[in-house]
């Protein structure tokens, strides 16, 4: 069996405004949105090979060396895939994605 679309919890556009929204835009209404897997693959695959282009010379810190880096996304209503990149969002509803070296 093969799942074409999962659903995720997203804020959704105001009818006068079509923009994309993600899970945390304010004064939104939050629905479930069916998020075709092809296109949530391609995004996350996007995003994480950028990610690992930004960190690939961060591999020490002084006397510390990486272990492990933590970076929350969001969904947005057609699938897009964005970092969360502030502290003030709880993260509530967000994907996690813990990177470890091998």
């Amino acid at each position: 069996m093969t799942i074409e679309e999962i659903p995720f919890l997203v804020s959704l556009p105001d009818e006068e405004d079509q923009e994309v929204k993600g899970l945390f835009s304010r004064n939104s209404d939050i629905g479930i949105a069916q998020i075709p897997v092809d296109r949530l693959k391609e995004n996350l695959s996007r995003v994480c090979q950028g990610l690992a282009t930004a960190l690939n010379d961060v591999k020490k810190v002084g006397n510390f060396k990486l272990k492990e880096v933590t970076i929350g996304v969001e969904v947005t209503v057609e699938g897009g895939v964005n970092f969360v990149g502030t502290a003030n969002v709880e993260g509530k509803g967000a994907i996690t994605l813990t990177f470890a070296e091998e």
